[in-house]
């Protein structure tokens, strides 16, 4: 239901925006695949054993939820430079007197390991639904997709709306930023498979963290390490310069909040 929302959502408001004929069929067809794999799912038991069924409707968001993303990043427009420059003038309140000490050689094992945290955000999901999995615990996975997606489907919402562009595009200061192979390679990463536009909150705080709370509260002890990661991918985040501050902050508010309604709901 909540990707079914998510992908109707973008395939009206992309008619609702000023967009080029292009992206408006782009979303369009995006949100189409999407909606037909969430009807084959839900009929999948009339031509799948009910085991296989079940699998499949547990591990379609994993697929369903870039399909959102790319929607979303096509139905941002025109940058907004007000609210950009809201968010990089926080950031200079917030950073300037610390982000410079962690360029120095001595810090850079520690700028390495966030860097490597930042880089799990991408299999770090799968990796949580594959716990629950492990210990047994499938009945659960609606509970863990609820948390994740109505924690970052309202980031997508937003910077469709008010796009902004990551600070590590506007800031040409490489002084504060340690470059190495770790570093490389998560901005070849991100110059493949993102939209270029800054998602806020950030959708990977929010994955990450509603993710790791969800494992916390059925597998305790690996959802402990789930956190610690998660922590990693918000410092790694706003350190490497995929993120604004505010995202991260924010992120993790709006993860706690939803988590807490869930919880409260069951």
């Amino acid at each position: 239901l909540i990707n079914l929302v998510a992908f109707s959502f973008f395939i009206i408001a992309s008619w609702l925006r000023p967009l080029t004929r292009q992206r408006r069929i782009a979303i369009a067809a995006i949100g189409a695949i999407g909606l037909i794999l969430i009807t084959a799912i839900n009929f999948s038991d009339k031509f799948l054993p009910q085991f296989g069924a079940a699998i499949a409707r547990d591990w379609l968001p994993a697929v369903l939820m870039p399909m959102v993303y790319w929607q979303a990043g096509g139905s941002s427009s025109k940058v907004n430079k007000s609210f950009e420059t809201t968010l990089r003038r926080l950031d200079h309140k917030l950073l300037s007197g610390w982000l410079p000490s962690l360029a120095k050689p001595r810090y850079r094992w520690v700028v390495t390991c966030l860097e490597l945290a930042y880089l799990s955000c991408y299999v770090l999901v799968p990796m949580g639904l594959a716990v629950l999995y492990i210990n047994g615990l499938q009945r659960h996975s609606t509970d863990y997709w609820s948390t994740v997606l109505l924690s970052t489907y309202p980031c997508y919402a937003f910077t469709a709306f008010f796009p902004t562009q990551p600070p590590r595009l506007l800031e040409t200061n490489l002084e504060n930023t340690v470059i190495g192979k770790m570093r490389r390679f998560n901005l070849w990463i991100v110059g493949r498979v993102s939209t270029q536009m800054n998602t806020f909150p950030s959708a990977h705080v929010t994955a990450t963290l509603g993710s790791s709370l969800v494992l916390l509260h059925f597998v305790p002890s690996t959802g402990l390490v789930f956190v610690l990661v998660s922590i990693g991918i918000a410092l790694g985040a706003v350190l490497g310069r995929y993120h604004y501050a505010a995202d991260v902050l924010l992120g993790a508010a709006l993860t706690v909040a939803v988590y807490a309604l869930e919880v409260s709901l069951n």
